[in-house]
């Protein structure tokens, strides 16, 4: 299921990151099998690229949180972007939109495949990647929206309150 995107990751660019950093292309982590959320993200951050899962650093604890207050335990996250983008100085910047445009024919295969009954976009990139304009614990069909976890620890917010609203704003 993901030699494609293995391949592709490869082949790009962004590749040289994943080599100078002795870091991972980022694929998943949770349940491949019906998973009731698929919760996409953006990129890579260093803990992920570390360690070869999304989500798994600060934000990835937050978000955890939220899941598992809510009762969540059969979920997949994934990320627009496998690999993890630095700037010129080595610092994480956001994906450009091409870089997201490259990995989207693999990402929207593995939705396919997935086939999740709900799927949320953790941050504005994530959104846009799915070309929905959507405010804040907005609902467009089984797809919602939440700001990503990063912007609420940099708020020194939980967020628990907002993701709350979002899973009852479903119906």
């Amino acid at each position: 299921m993901f030699n494609s995107l293995e391949n592709a990751s490869r082949k790009h660019e962004l590749y040289k990151n994943v080599i100078s950093t002795n870091g991972n292309i980022v694929f998943y982590r949770g349940n491949l099998k019906n998973p009731e959320y698929l919760f996409i993200g953006e990129a890579p951050g260093q803990t992920e690229n570390k360690f070869g899962k999304p989500f798994i650093g600060r934000s990835g604890k937050l978000l955890d949180g939220w899941m598992a207050n809510n009762g969540i335990n059969n979920f997949i996250v994934i990320n627009t972007v496998p690999i993890i983008p630095l700037n010129s100085e080595g610092k994480i910047r956001k994906p450009t939109r091409a870089e997201i445009e490259y990995f989207r024919p693999y990402v929207d295969d593995l939705i396919k495949i997935i086939n999740p009954s709900k799927i949320i976009c953790l941050g504005r990139s994530a959104l846009a990647y799915k070309g929905l304009k959507l405010e804040n614990l907005e609902w467009d069909g089984n797809i919602g929206f939440i700001y990503h976890p990063a912007y609420y620890l940099r708020r020194g917010r939980k967020g628990i309150g907002d993701f709350n609203k979002l899973i009852k704003n479903f119906s």
